[in-house]
């Protein structure tokens, strides 16, 4: 694994997100245009990404690797289910916020930095994993995610699983095991679009971190604890656990580097749609994507190198 490399492209990465913020505070980016960006990424970019990674060659996973990974993902989330029980009592936090300071820590940006970080560090063969993952993650975010933001017991309502994400990762996986056949066309036309992703998605946090009053983000004792518990203790727990069980180096990369994903801008959104502190969520997102840049990196070459 060459460190000065994953150094590089998470300095590249960082510049990007530095880009976005300054031109949120030039007025070149605004909220609306973070928004319909956002949605360009999601539905159209993003989509790209994930299913051009099962046309490039890069791809050596078999498919019982994928089946594999996809079992290893959902240990992961148990993982950080496990250590989210105890939080909100450790952290004297109000009643109504427990479920969203355990969202904070169970559910990291694997859509919006997952890919870019994902491919930057260990390759573009390596995205298909990362299309795997968030299948597992659209399952629980959307159910047990709902119930921690809402801090209500909301009911889980299936038609949230049917995004594009969720659609096209699951036609990916598809592709992957049938072996169909697609013209070249249409593939040249799908992994020049998903270029999109990781500039435009950057670019985004970057600007939507722009617009969270920064003295508030560093006013918040408890975020820091929740920073480090989602940055340090979830991926460390997570290599302790797997690294007995995943042999694969670039399998078990991935999950940890995964697991360090700062905390996921569905928290926000979440939080508007179902009532929770949708403040207390966007504090979270900013100082652990703030602190990401730098962390990520560290992991990966302590426990991966």
């Amino acid at each position: 694994m060459n460190i000065s490399a994953i150094i590089s492209q998470m300095t590249i990465l960082f510049i990007m997100l530095a880009l976005g913020y300054a031109a949120n505070k030039f007025k070149v980016m605004t909220a609306e245009s973070n928004k319909l960006i956002s949605k360009l990424v999601v539905n159209i970019a993003m989509p790209c990404t994930i299913l051009g990674s099962v046309f490039t060659d890069d791809v050596t996973a078999t498919g019982s690797d994928a089946a594999y990974f996809m079992l290893f993902s959902l240990v992961v989330f148990l993982v950080a289910f496990l250590v989210t029980l105890p939080l909100p009592r450790l952290l004297r936090a109000p009643k109504a916020d427990g479920g969203m300071y355990r969202f904070m820590v169970a559910f990291g940006n694997v859509g919006f930095m997952g890919f870019p970080v994902i491919q930057a560090i260990f390759g573009a063969g390596a995205v298909f994993y990362v299309s795997l993952f968030n299948i597992a993650f659209s399952v629980l975010c959307f159910s047990v995610g709902i119930v921690m933001v809402s801090g209500k017991g909301e009911k889980f309502n299936p038609r949230l699983l049917v995004n594009s994400t969720m659609v096209v990762s699951l036609l990916t996986v598809i592709i992957f095991y049938t072996k169909l056949p697609v013209p070249a066309i249409l593939k040249n036309t799908v992994e020049l679009v998903g270029t999109m992703t990781t500039p435009s998605a950057m670019l985004v946090i970057g600007s939507t971190l722009a617009c969270i009053p920064v003295r508030e983000v560093f006013n918040e004792a408890r975020i820091y604890a929740v920073t480090a518990v989602k940055l340090i203790v979830i991926p460390v727990l997570t290599w302790l656990v797997l690294r007995f069980f995943v042999a694969d180096r670039l399998m078990l990369g991935v999950l940890v580097a995964l697991s360090a994903m700062p905390t996921a801008t569905n928290a926000t959104m979440l939080s508007m749609e179902y009532g929770g502190n949708e403040q207390l969520a966007s504090k979270g997102v900013f100082l652990t994507t703030l602190v990401s840049v730098a962390s990520i990196p560290l992991l990966v070459i302590l426990l991966l190198n």
